[in-house]
């Protein structure tokens, strides 16, 4: 055992050295001498000391924790008390449970399919298909909730927003086609809400709209390997691999049908380009908390932005050497050198735009601060209200995507159009996405290029505006999307990782 004053020290699921606490919880109570316990802790021989005499004490604990306890620690466990190998539902409806508090933490790819099981002993009986039922987290928000229902809607499925409190009453009662999340809202650090659905037999699918790794950084379990899981980079499929992901998909972003039925509201835009984005994202500091720039690499990337080239979060992954983009912080030092060449690029997309005399710029108030140029500044607007007329009033959009997308694309890639607009974009791998017939008279590759683009589109932009809107429409919305997903997931519950189909 360890010394008088020591604690055990243990490796964690993420290669992680942890100092032990002392601390069980009962969670459940029965009247019975039978005992569960689930995680030894750091003393066996003290946590038998809190149990009452006469106890019949059965145990499981987690391989990879055993394997670093030493001969002392394995000899402080009772000799009564029986391991056993894995959770007997038998036992656990009519025993006491005790639950070590720090287990989950440790190696919850072991413990948090224990705990579902505990949460959901009887699993949904066999069926030959799921009933056409889209699980959506509460917590899905941004832009792109309404057109996810919609597009489920489309293909014929209820949509059911739960919360993790409703999670469990509705696996009880309904057998949903799948769970699908943003970002990975709705499911947690450890993956209890993950193992609950697959305990369950239900599909999750992760849609990351922003930087994947940046999504996984608060992650802290490997079970996030087995989603399934889309991208609306494909730059990131073949990284999401190398980290362990088993099925990664490119997903682009999509049209929101609100956009086909914008109709010019705003005339003081008429003849005038318009920016439309924030000059950084929401709690950029704390996000990127003690993260510095190297100066020569920081002038580097501002050269770079000069010539019309990227430095993106791939150039700096290789710039800064980062090992590892996960677990562990590289993904947010590579992702801030990034972030920061967003918003030069961003702040060079302005200045240059508005040389053209008749720019406005829709967005936070910062931007009046960040770039000095003659502009018309427009506070934020409501997405869905408000923003499709202003894409249709204008004469040109001016769009600048993120470094953090390597070969991203942005919502005004298909806002735009569908609004019955016309976008200025700079150029991005993300484009190919695209006939290049369409692509190649609304690209621009330098900043400096943007007025004179400008001025050209003035004279045949409708055209382009009929080709750009039948394209969206025919291929590029949520429906377009949603029907992807499920034949993705069908095809893995084909292969034998997901069970039934429901198409």
């Amino acid at each position: 055992m360890p010394q008088p004053g020591s604690r055990l020290r243990i490796v964690d699921e993420l290669g992680a050295a942890k100092t032990l606490a002392p601390g069980h919880e009962v969670v459940t109570r029965a009247e019975s001498p039978d005992w569960l316990v689930l995680g030894l802790g750091p003393d066996p021989r003290a946590l038998a000391a809190t149990l009452p005499p006469g106890a019949r004490v059965r145990y499981l604990e987690c391989p990879e924790f055993l394997a670093q306890t030493d001969a002392a620690w394995r000899a402080a466990i009772p000799a009564a008390w029986t391991p056993v190998a894995s959770l007997d539902p038998v036992l656990a409806a009519c025993a006491n449970i005790l639950l070590y508090r720090q287990a989950g933490t440790l190696f919850p790819r072991f413990w948090s399919p224990i705990q579902a099981a505990l949460l959901l002993p009887v699993v949904p009986p066999d069926a030959p298909c799921r009933e056409k039922i889209a699980l959506l987290p509460r917590d899905t928000g941004g832009l792109v909730a309404p057109g996810i229902t919609a597009g489920f809607e489309a293909e014929g499925f209820t949509v059911r927003v739960v919360d993790r409190a409703g999670l469990l009453a509705c696996l009880e009662r309904e057998r949903p086609a799948l769970f699908f999340s943003v970002n990975f809202t709705g499911l947690d650090r450890h993956g209890e809400v993950q193992a609950l659905l697959a305990r369950a037999g239900v599909p999750v699918v992760v849609w990351c709209v922003d930087n994947p790794f940046h999504c996984l950084s608060g992650v802290k379990t490997t079970a996030w390997r087995d989603v399934t899981l889309c991208v609306t980079d494909d730059w990131f499929v073949a990284p999401l691999t190398r980290h362990g992901a088993r099925a990664v998909h490119h997903l682009p972003l999509a049209a929101d049908p609100a956009f086909f039925t914008a109709r010019p509201d705003r005339p003081e835009l008429a003849g005038k380009l318009l920016f439309v984005g924030r000059s950084a994202f929401p709690d950029k500091e704390l996000f990127f908390s003690g993260s510095r720039l190297d100066p020569a690499l920081w002038d580097e990337a501002m050269a770079m932005l000069v010539r019309g080239e990227r430095p993106d979060f791939g150039w700096w992954e290789k710039r800064l050497g980062a090992a590892s983009l996960w677990p562990g912080r590289d993904a947010r030092r590579v992702g801030y050198g990034a972030e920061e060449s967003g918003q030069a690029w961003r702040r060079l997309v302005i200045r240059e735009a508005a040389r053209t005399g008749k720019l406005a710029v829709c967005g936070d108030a910062a931007w009046r601060g960040l770039v000095e140029a003659p502009f018309a500044w427009l506070p934020p607007v409501p997405y869905h209200e408000a923003l499709p007329g202003l894409y249709a009033s204008a004469q040109a959009v001016v769009g600048a995507v993120s470094p953090l997308l390597p070969h991203g694309l942005t919502q005004r890639h298909f806002d735009v159009w569908a609004a019955g607009g016309c976008l200025l974009t700079d150029h991005t791998p993300g484009l190919a996405l695209f006939p290049s017939e369409l692509t190649g008279p609304i690209t621009y590759r330098t900043a400096r290029d943007i007025p004179d683009l400008a001025q050209r589109l003035s004279q045949d932009a409708e055209a382009l505006k009929d080709a750009w809107r039948e394209l969206i429409a025919a291929h590029h919305t949520y429906r377009h999307r949603i029907r992807s997903v499920l034949e993705w997931v069908a095809e893995e519950g084909g292969r034998g990782n997901r069970g039934e189909t429901f198409l």
